[in-house]
């Protein structure tokens, strides 16, 4: 084989690959209020737990959103990461976020679901905090 057949293959070869890249499937980038409504949409139970203290899933998204403007960089990935995660395992099952949130607890290392401990509790807490806040001071999220 010669150069002058290898460098026409070679250019081939880089179309190609750029062609599969491009027609690849990029992930979602959902915003904060998309990502936390697409997560909680239809969780009943926790819809109650907010109900108790006169909040709504609305509350909590709103809450997030303003709790999730104040976040590091990489608290960010986690809890945009944590709140994909539960939104993959929560499609086509009965499952609330607390029963994902519980599995997600269970696997300690990440074997099984792909987020670790340390990167659990770190994308976790924006998400307490929501909750927290959607529950005591609801009014303090909402923008006037």
């Amino acid at each position: 084989m010669g150069w002058g057949v290898l460098k026409p293959s070679a250019g081939l070869l880089a179309g190609v690959a750029l062609a599969a890249c491009a027609s690849a499937p990029a992930e979602e980038t959902l915003q904060p209020l998309a990502l936390c409504q697409t997560m909680v949409t239809g969780d009943s139970g926790l819809a109650d737990r907010l109900a108790r203290d006169g909040a709504d899933l609305s509350d909590f998204c709103a809450c997030f959103v303003t709790v999730e403007a104040g976040l590091d960089a990489d608290t960010r990935a986690d809890t945009h990461a944590l709140m994909r995660k539960i939104i993959e395992m929560r499609e086509g099952t009965d499952r609330s976020t607390e029963d994902v949130a519980e599995l997600l607890e269970d696997d300690r290392d990440g074997s099984l679901y792909g987020i670790p401990e340390e990167h659990l509790k770190r994308g976790a807490q924006p998400v307490e905090d929501s909750l927290t806040r959607a529950r005591r001071d609801r009014a303090s999220c909402r923008t006037p």
